[in-house]
């Protein structure tokens, strides 16, 4: 896992992504939301999932900076954030494979892709039952790259219409503090 001597986060792209933020959580129990979270997200038509998901979509809402919740124990020696390499691709978490070329910003381990930036999160490191530890993002991507790796993908997210406007850069740490709260609060984090 997240054992590495190296940092925990890394950005080779800072013109792609100039603010990237993860704060590694333990003790999370995942199950279902309570009522008035589940509520909430079913009134802005959005289906609850998880308590942990849950929570990112509902800070997005309140805030609308999108957030992305890792399972920590399915990421291999930190993230980076990077440009795809010719022939890698990605399976999201609704089961679509992509195939990624160096347009597509990444965020990926040691090993490989685990997330199209400011997109859809893949299905390799995503929160399920029986995770324990995350590592939640918080980022602020370029609008303008957002906006053509979506509409070159067919890809069109709740997060990528949001990254594609212009979002402020102290809205990570706002969501990601705002996010760890509701952790603590919902998931025992």
């Amino acid at each position: 896992g997240l054992k590495s001597a190296g940092p925990l986060v890394k950005v080779q792209d800072k013109n792609l992504c100039s603010r990237y933020m993860a704060a590694f959580v333990s003790g999370v129990k995942v199950g279902p939301s309570p009522k008035w979270l589940k509520e909430v997200l079913e009134t802005c038509g959005l289906r609850s999932i998880n308590n942990v998901v849950d929570i990112m979509n509902y800070v997005m809402l309140e805030l609308g900076q999108p957030l992305h919740a890792f399972d920590a124990d399915k990421v291999s020696g930190g993230l980076v954030a990077r440009r795809a390499q010719k022939g890698e691709a990605i399976t999201v978490m609704d089961g679509q494979r992509f195939q990624l070329d160096s347009e597509v910003l990444v965020i990926a381990d040691a090993k490989q892709p685990l997330a199209i930036a400011g997109v859809k999160g893949g299905k390799t490191s995503e929160v399920s039952n029986g995770t324990t530890k995350l590592l939640v993002e918080a980022a602020h991507f370029e609008n303008t790259s957002i906006y053509k790796v979506s509409r070159k993908l067919g890809l069109v997210t709740d997060a990528s219409l949001r990254f594609s406007h212009t979002l402020s850069s102290e809205l990570p740490l706002l969501a990601l503090n705002r996010a760890l709260a509701l952790l603590r609060q919902i998931s025992g984090a």
